[in-house]
């Protein structure tokens, strides 16, 4: 049996972590339809959250203890061209000012706003319009400037990500997986 070092220590605390915001995740992805019935305040709040804790997730899988030692990802078996790492939508996230300013450019000023909307986007029959942010509770997609991406599969990957990191601590705890654990 290996005695457990600092970085032993470090990559259970990181894969715990990473099972606690996969599980927050979850949390806000199931509160997004819930709320449809209580106005899109909900609604948008639950995505925002559902996002950040997908980017949290996606963070602590790309950590590792030092420069040349393993991913938490790589530890989990996770890809890293899985659905999680996707870093595209959640740049146009966090440069919204941006986004905005690059759409004005191309659509113009005479763009209609359709933001905070909840339901196909066919339903809106207005000319020249600019989805800021709608959500389609009938497929799972979240638009963001025009942008779409899919909850639904996003939502599959965190779970999946979940049961990885639980397994992995129940081996730990069972004494099954002991230290080293790289």
């Amino acid at each position: 049996m290996g005695v457990k070092t600092e970085q032993d220590f470090w990559i259970e605390m990181s894969i715990r972590e990473t099972w606690t915001q996969a599980h927050f995740a979850g949390l806000a992805f199931s509160n997004i339809d819930r709320k449809t019935v209580g106005g899109t305040d909900g609604v948008f709040s639950s995505i925002h959250s559902f996002l950040s804790h997908c980017a949290m997730v996606s963070k602590m899988l790309k950590a590792n203890y030092q420069n040349d030692s393993e991913s938490i990802g790589k530890i989990l078996e996770i890809t890293n061209n899985s659905p999680i790492h996707n870093r595209k939508f959640r740049n146009f996230l966090e440069h919204y000012d941006k986004e905005l300013k690059r759409w004005i450019k191309k659509k113009g000023i005479d763009t209609n706003i359709g933001t905070y909307n909840v339901g196909p986007k066919s339903m809106i029959k207005i000319p020249n319009i600019l989805f800021v942010s709608h959500y389609d509770p009938s497929t799972n997609t979240y638009t963001f400037v025009d942008k779409d991406i899919n909850l639904g599969i996003l939502h599959n990957e965190v779970e999946k990500i979940k049961n990885k990191a639980n397994n992995w601590v129940r081996l730990v705890e069972s004494g099954v997986n002991r230290p080293p654990f790289t």
